[in-house]
Protein backbone atom coordinates (compact mmCIF):
# COMPACT_ATOMS: atom_id res chain seq x y z
CA UNK A 1 0.00 0.00 0.00
CA UNK A 2 1.50 3.20 -0.80
CA UNK A 3 0.91 6.83 0.77
CA UNK A 4 1.09 9.93 -1.01
CA UNK A 5 3.99 11.86 -0.06
CA UNK A 6 3.27 14.91 2.32
CA UNK A 7 2.75 18.90 1.41
CA UNK A 8 6.57 19.88 2.35
CA UNK A 9 8.17 16.65 0.52
CA UNK A 10 6.66 18.12 -2.67
CA UNK A 11 7.70 21.85 -2.21
CA UNK A 12 11.42 20.17 -1.48
CA UNK A 13 11.59 17.82 -4.27
CA UNK A 14 9.98 20.76 -6.83
CA UNK A 15 13.18 22.62 -5.81
CA UNK A 16 15.28 20.37 -5.71
CA UNK A 17 15.22 18.28 -8.31
CA UNK A 18 14.89 18.44 -11.77
CA UNK A 19 13.39 16.75 -13.16
CA UNK A 20 11.37 15.41 -10.43
CA UNK A 21 13.30 12.10 -8.84
CA UNK A 22 11.60 8.76 -8.64
CA UNK A 23 10.45 8.97 -4.89
CA UNK A 24 7.43 11.62 -5.60
CA UNK A 25 5.74 8.89 -7.63
CA UNK A 26 6.66 5.91 -5.10
CA UNK A 27 6.75 7.05 -1.78
CA UNK A 28 8.47 9.48 0.80
CA UNK A 29 10.60 5.94 2.00
CA UNK A 30 12.39 5.51 -1.07
CA UNK A 31 16.10 5.47 -1.78
CA UNK A 32 16.84 8.46 -4.52
CA UNK A 33 18.43 6.51 -7.15
CA UNK A 34 21.49 8.19 -7.58
CA UNK A 35 22.83 6.68 -4.35
CA UNK A 36 23.13 9.80 -2.24
CA UNK A 37 22.67 8.89 1.06
CA UNK A 38 19.95 9.60 3.26
CA UNK A 39 20.94 11.27 5.50
CA UNK A 40 22.44 13.80 4.11
CA UNK A 41 19.16 13.97 1.33
CA UNK A 42 17.11 14.49 4.74
CA UNK A 43 18.67 17.78 5.99
CA UNK A 44 18.45 19.43 2.92
CA UNK A 45 14.94 18.96 2.01
CA UNK A 46 14.16 20.00 5.44
CA UNK A 47 15.88 23.31 4.65
CA UNK A 48 14.20 23.61 1.45
CA UNK A 49 10.77 22.61 3.24
CA UNK A 50 11.19 25.87 5.72
CA UNK A 51 12.17 28.16 2.99
CA UNK A 52 9.25 27.35 0.45
CA UNK A 53 6.71 27.18 3.72
CA UNK A 54 7.98 30.99 3.94
CA UNK A 55 7.44 32.36 0.88
CA UNK A 56 4.14 30.94 0.66
CA UNK A 57 3.09 32.49 3.83
CA UNK A 58 4.20 35.49 2.62
CA UNK A 59 2.21 35.62 -0.88
CA UNK A 60 -0.41 34.27 1.03
CA UNK A 61 -0.40 37.51 3.43
CA UNK A 62 -0.07 39.41 0.80
CA UNK A 63 -2.84 38.29 -1.20
CA UNK A 64 -4.89 38.35 1.67
CA UNK A 65 -3.91 41.71 2.53
CA UNK A 66 -5.00 43.44 -0.84
CA UNK A 67 -7.75 41.42 -1.33
CA UNK A 68 -10.04 41.23 1.57
CA UNK A 69 -10.36 44.04 4.14
CA UNK A 70 -8.64 43.95 7.15
CA UNK A 71 -10.76 44.86 10.51
CA UNK A 72 -9.26 48.50 10.07
CA UNK A 73 -10.87 48.39 6.17
CA UNK A 74 -7.28 48.73 4.61
CA UNK A 75 -8.63 48.63 0.73
CA UNK A 76 -6.22 48.23 -2.51
CA UNK A 77 -8.35 48.65 -5.35
CA UNK A 78 -9.54 51.64 -6.62
CA UNK A 79 -11.90 50.80 -9.14
CA UNK A 80 -14.55 50.13 -6.92
CA UNK A 81 -14.86 53.35 -5.21
CA UNK A 82 -15.99 56.50 -6.58
CA UNK A 83 -14.77 60.60 -5.94
CA UNK A 84 -17.54 61.94 -4.51
CA UNK A 85 -17.89 65.84 -6.61
CA UNK A 86 -21.08 68.50 -7.27
CA UNK A 87 -22.07 68.97 -10.00
CA UNK A 88 -25.62 69.20 -12.09
CA UNK A 89 -28.32 66.95 -11.03
CA UNK A 90 -30.84 66.16 -13.51
CA UNK A 91 -34.13 63.71 -12.36
CA UNK A 92 -36.09 62.60 -15.05
CA UNK A 93 -38.78 60.15 -15.76
CA UNK A 94 -38.75 58.50 -18.43
CA UNK A 95 -41.25 56.42 -20.17
CA UNK A 96 -41.75 55.35 -23.80
CA UNK A 97 -45.44 56.90 -25.72
CA UNK A 98 -46.95 57.00 -29.08
CA UNK A 99 -47.00 60.20 -31.45
CA UNK A 100 -50.36 61.88 -31.97
CA UNK A 101 -52.21 64.86 -32.92
CA UNK A 102 -54.23 67.01 -30.65
CA UNK A 103 -56.82 67.92 -33.10
CA UNK A 104 -57.90 64.99 -35.18
CA UNK A 105 -60.54 64.66 -37.58
CA UNK A 106 -62.43 61.61 -37.00
CA UNK A 107 -63.97 59.89 -39.39
CA UNK A 108 -66.30 57.45 -38.73
CA UNK A 109 -68.93 54.88 -39.95
CA UNK A 110 -72.37 56.56 -40.43
CA UNK A 111 -73.80 53.28 -41.11
CA UNK A 112 -76.76 52.28 -38.85
CA UNK A 113 -77.29 48.96 -37.82
CA UNK A 114 -80.55 47.32 -38.07
CA UNK A 115 -82.68 44.72 -37.21
CA UNK A 116 -80.15 41.76 -36.51
CA UNK A 117 -77.60 43.57 -39.19
CA UNK A 118 -74.97 44.89 -36.47
CA UNK A 119 -72.33 45.25 -38.33
CA UNK A 120 -70.78 45.84 -42.05
CA UNK A 121 -67.78 44.45 -44.31
CA UNK A 122 -65.00 46.68 -45.43
CA UNK A 123 -64.23 46.20 -49.25
CA UNK A 124 -61.98 48.97 -50.14
CA UNK A 125 -59.72 50.95 -48.12
CA UNK A 126 -57.38 53.91 -49.31
CA UNK A 127 -53.77 53.12 -48.80
CA UNK A 128 -52.71 54.87 -45.12
CA UNK A 129 -50.56 57.90 -45.46
CA UNK A 130 -52.00 58.70 -48.89
CA UNK A 131 -52.92 62.14 -49.26
CA UNK A 132 -56.73 63.37 -49.70
CA UNK A 133 -58.96 65.82 -50.71
CA UNK A 134 -62.33 67.11 -49.32
CA UNK A 135 -64.69 64.23 -51.01
CA UNK A 136 -62.38 61.56 -51.72
CA UNK A 137 -63.38 58.00 -51.39
CA UNK A 138 -61.81 56.45 -48.12
CA UNK A 139 -63.29 53.22 -47.67
CA UNK A 140 -66.36 51.53 -49.09
CA UNK A 141 -68.31 49.22 -47.16
CA UNK A 142 -70.50 45.97 -48.36
CA UNK A 143 -74.31 47.37 -49.06
CA UNK A 144 -75.72 44.41 -50.47
CA UNK A 145 -77.67 43.51 -47.68
CA UNK A 146 -78.92 47.36 -47.44
CA UNK A 147 -79.88 47.37 -51.24
CA UNK A 148 -82.08 43.78 -51.00
CA UNK A 149 -83.87 45.72 -47.79
CA UNK A 150 -83.98 49.08 -50.74
CA UNK A 151 -85.81 46.71 -52.97
CA UNK A 152 -88.24 45.26 -50.46
CA UNK A 153 -88.87 48.46 -49.02
CA UNK A 154 -89.97 50.44 -52.18
CA UNK A 155 -92.43 47.06 -52.55
CA UNK A 156 -93.99 48.00 -49.50
CA UNK A 157 -94.14 51.59 -50.45
CA UNK A 158 -95.77 50.48 -53.52
CA UNK A 159 -98.67 48.45 -51.53
CA UNK A 160 -98.99 51.64 -49.09
CA UNK A 161 -99.70 54.22 -52.44
CA UNK A 162 -102.55 51.43 -53.42
CA UNK A 163 -104.12 51.27 -49.34
CA UNK A 164 -104.12 55.11 -49.68
CA UNK A 165 -105.71 55.40 -52.53
CA UNK A 166 -108.36 52.68 -51.70
CA UNK A 167 -108.59 54.69 -48.18
CA UNK A 168 -109.80 57.78 -50.23
CA UNK A 169 -111.99 56.35 -52.43
CA UNK A 170 -114.01 54.54 -49.55
CA UNK A 171 -114.79 58.26 -47.73
CA UNK A 172 -115.33 59.40 -50.51
CA UNK A 173 -117.94 56.68 -51.10
CA UNK A 174 -118.87 57.21 -47.35
CA UNK A 175 -119.56 61.20 -48.24
CA UNK A 176 -121.72 60.55 -51.05
CA UNK A 177 -123.44 58.01 -48.84
CA UNK A 178 -124.41 60.35 -46.58
CA UNK A 179 -125.66 63.04 -49.21
CA UNK A 180 -127.54 60.17 -51.40
CA UNK A 181 -129.43 59.45 -47.66
CA UNK A 182 -130.03 63.16 -46.07
CA UNK A 183 -131.41 64.13 -49.89
CA UNK A 184 -132.03 61.47 -51.95
CA UNK A 185 -133.59 58.84 -50.09
CA UNK A 186 -135.05 60.62 -47.39
CA UNK A 187 -137.25 63.04 -49.01
CA UNK A 188 -138.19 59.99 -51.52
CA UNK A 189 -139.35 57.94 -48.45
CA UNK A 190 -140.75 61.10 -46.83
CA UNK A 191 -143.10 61.51 -50.10
CA UNK A 192 -144.13 58.15 -50.44
CA UNK A 193 -145.41 58.42 -46.25
CA UNK A 194 -147.59 61.63 -47.11
CA UNK A 195 -149.09 60.01 -50.32
CA UNK A 196 -150.32 57.23 -48.23
CA UNK A 197 -151.28 59.58 -45.65
CA UNK A 198 -153.55 61.82 -48.51
CA UNK A 199 -154.85 58.42 -49.56
CA UNK A 200 -155.69 57.59 -46.20
CA UNK A 201 -157.26 60.87 -45.37
CA UNK A 202 -159.33 60.65 -48.52
CA UNK A 203 -160.58 57.22 -47.57
CA UNK A 204 -161.64 58.57 -44.35
CA UNK A 205 -163.46 61.01 -45.82
CA UNK A 206 -165.06 59.01 -48.08
CA UNK A 207 -165.86 56.41 -45.48
CA UNK A 208 -167.75 58.77 -43.66
CA UNK A 209 -169.77 60.14 -46.05
CA UNK A 210 -170.55 56.24 -47.06
CA UNK A 211 -171.20 56.17 -43.45
CA UNK A 212 -173.46 59.39 -43.58
CA UNK A 213 -175.55 58.32 -46.18
CA UNK A 214 -176.51 54.59 -45.40
CA UNK A 215 -177.48 56.03 -42.19
CA UNK A 216 -180.33 58.15 -43.93
CA UNK A 217 -181.13 55.45 -46.02
CA UNK A 218 -181.33 52.91 -43.19
CA UNK A 219 -183.81 55.21 -41.55
CA UNK A 220 -185.96 55.24 -44.59
CA UNK A 221 -185.61 51.49 -44.62
CA UNK A 222 -183.76 51.39 -47.76
CA UNK A 223 -180.46 49.57 -46.27
CA UNK A 224 -180.08 46.95 -44.08
CA UNK A 225 -178.79 47.05 -40.48
CA UNK A 226 -176.13 44.94 -41.87
CA UNK A 227 -174.93 47.13 -44.75
CA UNK A 228 -175.15 49.95 -41.82
CA UNK A 229 -172.56 48.06 -40.13
CA UNK A 230 -170.15 47.13 -43.28
CA UNK A 231 -169.52 51.06 -43.58
CA UNK A 232 -168.97 51.19 -40.60
CA UNK A 233 -166.18 49.21 -40.34
CA UNK A 234 -164.87 50.09 -43.45
CA UNK A 235 -164.86 54.22 -41.86
CA UNK A 236 -162.79 52.22 -38.94
CA UNK A 237 -160.31 51.03 -41.14
CA UNK A 238 -159.72 54.29 -43.31
CA UNK A 239 -158.77 55.93 -39.71
CA UNK A 240 -156.42 53.08 -38.99
CA UNK A 241 -154.77 52.84 -42.21
CA UNK A 242 -154.76 57.10 -41.46
CA UNK A 243 -152.92 56.77 -38.40
CA UNK A 244 -150.51 54.12 -39.36
CA UNK A 245 -149.75 56.54 -42.22
CA UNK A 246 -149.26 59.32 -39.93
CA UNK A 247 -147.14 56.96 -37.37
CA UNK A 248 -144.93 56.07 -40.41
CA UNK A 249 -144.00 59.16 -40.96
CA UNK A 250 -143.15 60.20 -37.38
CA UNK A 251 -140.37 56.85 -37.23
CA UNK A 252 -139.30 58.29 -40.33
CA UNK A 253 -138.25 61.64 -39.49
CA UNK A 254 -137.51 61.15 -35.40
CA UNK A 255 -135.67 57.65 -35.52
CA UNK A 256 -135.00 56.20 -39.10
CA UNK A 257 -133.47 59.62 -40.25
CA UNK A 258 -131.45 59.79 -37.12
CA UNK A 259 -130.18 56.11 -37.25
CA UNK A 260 -129.43 56.14 -41.05
CA UNK A 261 -127.12 59.48 -40.41
CA UNK A 262 -125.40 58.31 -37.42
CA UNK A 263 -124.51 54.90 -39.59
CA UNK A 264 -123.16 57.11 -41.92
CA UNK A 265 -121.60 59.09 -40.54
CA UNK A 266 -119.57 56.66 -38.94
CA UNK A 267 -118.72 55.37 -42.28
CA UNK A 268 -117.45 58.33 -43.12
CA UNK A 269 -115.33 59.05 -40.07
CA UNK A 270 -113.81 55.12 -40.81
CA UNK A 271 -112.64 56.36 -43.72
CA UNK A 272 -111.20 59.31 -42.77
CA UNK A 273 -109.48 57.06 -40.09
CA UNK A 274 -107.97 54.83 -42.64
CA UNK A 275 -107.09 57.18 -44.51
CA UNK A 276 -104.94 59.00 -41.91
CA UNK A 277 -103.56 55.16 -41.18
CA UNK A 278 -102.45 54.71 -44.97
CA UNK A 279 -100.74 58.53 -45.26
CA UNK A 280 -99.26 57.69 -42.23
CA UNK A 281 -97.71 54.16 -43.12
CA UNK A 282 -97.19 55.41 -46.57
CA UNK A 283 -95.09 58.39 -44.75
CA UNK A 284 -92.99 55.76 -42.76
CA UNK A 285 -92.67 53.64 -45.43
CA UNK A 286 -91.05 56.46 -47.66
CA UNK A 287 -88.88 57.38 -44.83
CA UNK A 288 -87.45 54.01 -44.24
CA UNK A 289 -86.92 54.12 -48.19
CA UNK A 290 -85.13 57.04 -47.56
CA UNK A 291 -83.10 55.49 -44.92
CA UNK A 292 -82.39 52.98 -46.77
CA UNK A 293 -81.05 55.03 -49.48
CA UNK A 294 -78.94 56.37 -46.72
CA UNK A 295 -77.09 53.92 -45.46
CA UNK A 296 -75.83 52.89 -49.35
CA UNK A 297 -74.53 56.03 -49.81
CA UNK A 298 -72.81 56.08 -46.31
CA UNK A 299 -71.23 52.56 -47.30
CA UNK A 300 -68.97 54.82 -49.28
CA UNK A 301 -67.20 56.81 -46.81
CA UNK A 302 -65.70 60.29 -47.93
CA UNK A 303 -63.13 62.76 -46.36
CA UNK A 304 -64.60 65.48 -44.46
CA UNK A 305 -61.51 67.57 -45.34
CA UNK A 306 -57.71 68.05 -46.56
CA UNK A 307 -55.34 65.65 -44.76
CA UNK A 308 -53.27 62.93 -44.37
CA UNK A 309 -54.75 59.11 -44.13
CA UNK A 310 -54.19 57.62 -40.33
CA UNK A 311 -55.88 54.23 -39.89
CA UNK A 312 -57.59 53.88 -36.72
CA UNK A 313 -56.50 50.36 -35.54
CA UNK A 314 -56.67 49.55 -31.96
CA UNK A 315 -54.66 46.89 -30.32
CA UNK A 316 -55.69 46.24 -26.42
CA UNK A 317 -54.22 42.85 -25.51
CA UNK A 318 -57.51 41.16 -26.56
CA UNK A 319 -58.55 39.51 -29.90
CA UNK A 320 -62.32 40.48 -29.40
CA UNK A 321 -61.56 44.20 -29.08
CA UNK A 322 -58.83 44.27 -31.45
CA UNK A 323 -59.26 46.33 -34.98
CA UNK A 324 -57.13 46.81 -37.95
CA UNK A 325 -58.62 48.52 -40.79
CA UNK A 326 -58.49 46.23 -44.00
CA UNK A 327 -60.74 44.43 -46.65
CA UNK A 328 -62.55 41.81 -44.74
CA UNK A 329 -62.99 43.71 -41.45
CA UNK A 330 -66.23 44.17 -39.57
CA UNK A 331 -66.88 47.62 -38.86
CA UNK A 332 -69.76 48.60 -36.23
CA UNK A 333 -71.93 51.93 -36.11
CA UNK A 334 -70.67 55.11 -35.04
CA UNK A 335 -66.87 53.11 -35.05
CA UNK A 336 -64.01 55.57 -36.11
CA UNK A 337 -62.37 53.65 -39.17
CA UNK A 338 -59.75 56.99 -40.26
CA UNK A 339 -58.40 59.85 -38.95
CA UNK A 340 -57.13 63.37 -40.36
CA UNK A 341 -54.64 64.98 -38.20
CA UNK A 342 -53.50 68.18 -37.79
CA UNK A 343 -49.84 68.33 -38.17
CA UNK A 344 -49.54 71.65 -35.79
CA UNK A 345 -50.92 70.37 -33.05
CA UNK A 346 -48.94 66.97 -31.67
CA UNK A 347 -48.73 65.55 -28.50
CA UNK A 348 -47.12 62.27 -27.14
CA UNK A 349 -49.26 59.87 -24.49
CA UNK A 350 -47.49 57.90 -22.28
CA UNK A 351 -47.91 55.66 -19.43
CA UNK A 352 -46.16 56.62 -16.07
CA UNK A 353 -45.51 53.78 -13.54
CA UNK A 354 -48.15 54.64 -10.15
CA UNK A 355 -44.87 54.25 -8.32
CA UNK A 356 -43.44 57.74 -9.97
CA UNK A 357 -46.95 59.45 -11.18
CA UNK A 358 -46.52 61.82 -7.83
CA UNK A 359 -43.62 63.28 -9.23
CA UNK A 360 -44.99 64.77 -12.17
CA UNK A 361 -47.22 68.18 -12.60
CA UNK A 362 -48.54 69.73 -14.82
CA UNK A 363 -46.78 72.42 -16.85
CA UNK A 364 -42.95 69.74 -16.24
CA UNK A 365 -40.79 70.73 -19.19
CA UNK A 366 -39.75 67.56 -21.06
CA UNK A 367 -37.66 65.97 -23.88
CA UNK A 368 -38.54 63.99 -26.64
CA UNK A 369 -36.79 61.63 -28.96
CA UNK A 370 -38.35 60.01 -31.92
CA UNK A 371 -37.28 56.37 -32.45
CA UNK A 372 -37.67 56.92 -36.62
CA UNK A 373 -34.49 60.12 -36.13
CA UNK A 374 -31.59 59.49 -33.56
CA UNK A 375 -30.48 63.23 -34.73
CA UNK A 376 -34.10 65.10 -33.85
CA UNK A 377 -34.74 66.31 -30.02
CA UNK A 378 -38.09 68.15 -30.08
CA UNK A 379 -39.14 70.21 -26.56
CA UNK A 380 -42.45 69.61 -24.89
CA UNK A 381 -44.23 70.33 -21.57
CA UNK A 382 -46.87 68.58 -20.09
CA UNK A 383 -50.26 69.72 -20.17
CA UNK A 384 -52.57 66.38 -18.76
CA UNK A 385 -51.98 63.47 -15.87
CA UNK A 386 -54.53 61.68 -15.79
CA UNK A 387 -56.40 61.03 -12.74
CA UNK A 388 -57.41 57.40 -12.69
CA UNK A 389 -55.02 54.10 -14.47
CA UNK A 390 -55.23 53.48 -17.38
CA UNK A 391 -57.59 50.19 -18.46
CA UNK A 392 -55.73 47.23 -18.78
CA UNK A 393 -56.73 43.83 -19.88
CA UNK A 394 -56.38 40.55 -18.33
CA UNK A 395 -52.74 40.04 -19.32
CA UNK A 396 -51.57 42.79 -17.94
CA UNK A 397 -50.26 42.79 -14.33
CA UNK A 398 -51.51 44.46 -11.33
CA UNK A 399 -49.52 47.65 -10.93
CA UNK A 400 -50.95 50.51 -12.24
CA UNK A 401 -50.23 52.96 -14.94
CA UNK A 402 -51.78 56.73 -15.77
CA UNK A 403 -51.71 58.22 -18.90
CA UNK A 404 -49.54 61.65 -19.68
CA UNK A 405 -49.92 63.93 -22.55
CA UNK A 406 -47.31 65.86 -23.73
CA UNK A 407 -47.42 68.02 -25.64
CA UNK A 408 -44.59 68.99 -28.78
CA UNK A 409 -43.71 72.46 -28.53
CA UNK A 410 -41.62 72.97 -31.73
CA UNK A 411 -43.51 69.97 -34.42
CA UNK A 412 -41.71 69.45 -37.55
CA UNK A 413 -43.43 67.86 -40.90
CA UNK A 414 -41.34 64.81 -39.81
CA UNK A 415 -43.01 63.81 -36.85
CA UNK A 416 -45.77 61.27 -37.69
CA UNK A 417 -48.96 60.11 -35.62
CA UNK A 418 -47.81 56.66 -34.25
CA UNK A 419 -44.49 57.02 -33.80
CA UNK A 420 -42.59 55.52 -31.26
CA UNK A 421 -40.79 58.07 -28.84
CA UNK A 422 -38.98 58.58 -25.98
CA UNK A 423 -40.44 61.07 -23.40
CA UNK A 424 -37.79 62.70 -20.44
CA UNK A 425 -39.75 64.61 -18.45
CA UNK A 426 -37.61 67.14 -16.20
CA UNK A 427 -39.19 66.60 -12.24
CA UNK A 428 -36.22 67.95 -10.91
CA UNK A 429 -32.71 70.26 -11.88
CA UNK A 430 -30.16 71.83 -10.04
CA UNK A 431 -27.20 72.98 -11.50
CA UNK A 432 -25.06 72.49 -8.11
CA UNK A 433 -25.54 69.46 -6.01
CA UNK A 434 -23.05 67.40 -4.16
CA UNK A 435 -24.12 63.70 -5.52
CA UNK A 436 -23.37 59.82 -5.08
CA UNK A 437 -23.81 56.57 -6.98
CA UNK A 438 -27.01 55.27 -5.94
CA UNK A 439 -25.08 51.71 -5.50
CA UNK A 440 -22.77 53.24 -2.86
CA UNK A 441 -25.57 53.84 -0.36
CA UNK A 442 -26.84 51.09 2.13
CA UNK A 443 -29.67 51.38 3.71
CA UNK A 444 -30.52 49.99 7.11
CA UNK A 445 -33.61 50.42 9.70
CA UNK A 446 -34.35 53.34 7.72
CA UNK A 447 -30.93 54.69 7.79
CA UNK A 448 -28.20 55.49 5.08
CA UNK A 449 -24.89 54.92 5.06
CA UNK A 450 -21.90 55.55 2.73
CA UNK A 451 -18.26 53.42 3.29
CA UNK A 452 -15.77 55.99 2.95
CA UNK A 453 -12.13 55.58 2.51
CA UNK A 454 -9.41 57.79 3.64
CA UNK A 455 -6.09 58.57 2.58
CA UNK A 456 -4.43 56.32 4.35
CA UNK A 457 -6.78 53.55 2.39
CA UNK A 458 -8.79 52.92 5.87
CA UNK A 459 -12.67 52.21 5.22
CA UNK A 460 -15.11 53.71 7.59
CA UNK A 461 -18.56 53.71 7.95
CA UNK A 462 -20.53 57.08 7.88
CA UNK A 463 -24.30 57.82 7.88
CA UNK A 464 -25.77 60.11 5.12
CA UNK A 465 -28.37 61.97 4.52
CA UNK A 466 -30.11 61.87 0.87
CA UNK A 467 -32.62 63.82 -0.75
CA UNK A 468 -33.68 63.24 -4.50
CA UNK A 469 -32.32 60.59 -6.55
CA UNK A 470 -32.83 59.41 -9.92
CA UNK A 471 -31.57 56.15 -11.95
CA UNK A 472 -28.17 56.89 -11.47
CA UNK A 473 -26.91 59.64 -8.54
CA UNK A 474 -28.51 60.53 -5.20
CA UNK A 475 -27.82 63.98 -3.53
CA UNK A 476 -26.45 63.86 -0.06
CA UNK A 477 -27.98 66.58 2.20
CA UNK A 478 -25.47 65.37 4.80
CA UNK A 479 -22.74 62.92 5.53
CA UNK A 480 -20.25 63.40 2.52
CA UNK A 481 -17.66 66.00 1.62
CA UNK A 482 -16.36 66.22 -2.21
CA UNK A 483 -13.23 64.65 -2.48
CA UNK A 484 -14.46 61.70 -0.30
CA UNK A 485 -14.24 58.11 -1.84
CA UNK A 486 -16.85 56.22 -1.72
CA UNK A 487 -17.15 52.13 -1.89
CA UNK A 488 -19.35 51.13 -5.01
CA UNK A 489 -19.93 47.86 -3.46
CA UNK A 490 -21.28 48.51 0.52
CA UNK A 491 -22.37 44.88 1.09
CA UNK A 492 -18.75 44.06 0.91
CA UNK A 493 -18.21 45.96 3.80
CA UNK A 494 -20.49 44.50 6.01
CA UNK A 495 -18.39 41.33 7.91
CA UNK A 496 -15.73 43.50 8.73
CA UNK A 497 -16.83 47.30 9.41
CA UNK A 498 -19.33 47.56 12.04
CA UNK A 499 -21.98 50.08 10.95
CA UNK A 500 -22.65 53.44 13.53
CA UNK A 501 -25.57 54.07 15.51
CA UNK A 502 -27.93 55.11 13.09
CA UNK A 503 -30.41 58.21 13.92
CA UNK A 504 -33.37 57.49 13.30
CA UNK A 505 -36.40 59.45 11.73
CA UNK A 506 -38.10 59.61 15.31
CA UNK A 507 -34.47 60.75 16.69
CA UNK A 508 -34.26 63.23 13.97
CA UNK A 509 -37.58 64.88 14.85
CA UNK A 510 -37.45 65.16 18.31
CA UNK A 511 -33.82 66.74 17.81
CA UNK A 512 -35.43 69.15 15.20
CA UNK A 513 -38.10 69.60 18.22
CA UNK A 514 -35.37 70.54 21.12
CA UNK A 515 -33.60 72.98 18.68
CA UNK A 516 -36.76 74.99 17.95
CA UNK A 517 -37.67 75.08 21.70
CA UNK A 518 -34.34 76.57 22.36
CA UNK A 519 -33.55 78.63 19.50
CA UNK A 520 -37.41 80.10 20.61
CA UNK A 521 -36.26 81.09 24.58
CA UNK A 522 -32.87 82.43 23.48
CA UNK A 523 -35.51 84.56 21.35
CA UNK A 524 -37.44 85.40 24.17
CA UNK A 525 -34.82 86.07 26.86
CA UNK A 526 -33.10 88.09 24.74
CA UNK A 527 -36.17 90.21 24.08
CA UNK A 528 -37.12 90.62 27.70
CA UNK A 529 -33.41 91.30 28.52
CA UNK A 530 -33.53 94.34 25.72
CA UNK A 531 -37.06 95.79 27.17
CA UNK A 532 -35.53 95.62 30.31
CA UNK A 533 -32.52 97.81 29.95
CA UNK A 534 -34.65 100.22 27.39
CA UNK A 535 -36.96 100.76 30.97
CA UNK A 536 -34.16 101.80 33.42
CA UNK A 537 -32.52 103.93 30.85
CA UNK A 538 -36.19 105.53 30.12
CA UNK A 539 -36.09 106.01 34.21
CA UNK A 540 -32.55 107.25 34.66
CA UNK A 541 -33.86 109.77 31.94
CA UNK A 542 -37.37 110.63 33.67
CA UNK A 543 -35.12 111.20 37.03
CA UNK A 544 -32.98 113.49 35.37
CA UNK A 545 -35.41 115.29 33.57
CA UNK A 546 -37.58 116.42 36.96
CA UNK A 547 -34.39 117.27 38.84
CA UNK A 548 -33.94 119.88 36.47
CA UNK A 549 -37.41 121.28 36.06
CA UNK A 550 -37.75 120.88 39.84
CA UNK A 551 -34.72 123.78 40.60
CA UNK A 552 -35.08 127.21 39.86
CA UNK A 553 -31.61 128.27 40.45
CA UNK A 554 -29.02 126.54 37.78
CA UNK A 555 -26.06 126.40 40.00
CA UNK A 556 -27.97 125.20 42.82
CA UNK A 557 -26.33 121.61 41.90
CA UNK A 558 -23.97 120.56 39.60
CA UNK A 559 -25.41 118.33 36.99
CA UNK A 560 -23.16 115.45 37.50
CA UNK A 561 -24.75 115.67 41.17
CA UNK A 562 -28.40 114.80 39.53
CA UNK A 563 -26.98 113.00 38.02
CA UNK A 564 -25.59 110.65 40.97
CA UNK A 565 -28.90 111.33 43.04
CA UNK A 566 -30.90 110.01 40.07
CA UNK A 567 -28.59 106.58 39.72
CA UNK A 568 -29.02 106.65 43.52
CA UNK A 569 -32.64 106.44 43.34
CA UNK A 570 -32.86 103.94 40.67
CA UNK A 571 -30.32 101.81 42.33
CA UNK A 572 -32.78 101.87 45.51
CA UNK A 573 -35.53 100.13 43.21
CA UNK A 574 -36.37 96.90 42.88
CA UNK A 575 -34.52 94.59 40.59
CA UNK A 576 -37.15 94.23 37.38
CA UNK A 577 -34.79 92.02 35.06
CA UNK A 578 -34.92 89.48 37.55
CA UNK A 579 -30.61 89.34 37.46
CA UNK A 580 -28.73 89.58 40.85
CA UNK A 581 -27.29 92.62 41.28
CA UNK A 582 -23.76 93.75 40.33
CA UNK A 583 -21.64 94.07 43.83
CA UNK A 584 -19.23 97.19 43.96
CA UNK A 585 -15.80 96.77 44.91
CA UNK A 586 -14.72 97.64 48.60
CA UNK A 587 -14.42 100.95 49.21
CA UNK A 588 -16.08 102.14 46.11
CA UNK A 589 -17.12 105.66 45.62
CA UNK A 590 -20.47 106.90 44.82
Amino acid sequence: MRFAPPLSHHFACKHACDPPCEHMMTGHNTVHSLGVSANGRRGSTTRLVVASLAIVSVIVGAAFYWNYPSAKGVVASNELFHTIERGAFLHDVVERGQVESASNVEVKSEVRSYRTTKSFEILWAVGEGSAVKQGDLLVRLDSSALEEELTLQQMDVTQSIASLSKAENELAAAQIAMNEYVLGTFMEEMNEIESEITLAEENVRRAEEYLLYSGRLAAKGYVTSLQLQGDQFALKKAKIELEKAQTKKKVLQEYTKEKKIKELDSDIKVAEADLEAAKEKLGLENKMLRFFEEQIAACEVRAPQNGQVVYANVSSGRDSSDFVLEPGAEVRERQTLIRLPDYEAMQVVCDVNESRIALIEKGMPATIKLDAYDNLQLMGEVIRVNEYPTPGHWMSSTVKKYAVTVKVLNPTMQIKPGMTSQVAIHVESSPNQLQAPVQAIYERDGAHFCFIRDASGIVQARQVEIGSNNSRFVVINKGLQPGDQVAMNPRGFLDSIELPAAITPAEKIAARFEEVNSREKSTTTAADTSSSEAEVEADVEAEVTTANAATDEPEAAAPAEQVAEAETSIASRPNRTGRPERQRAAGGGQ
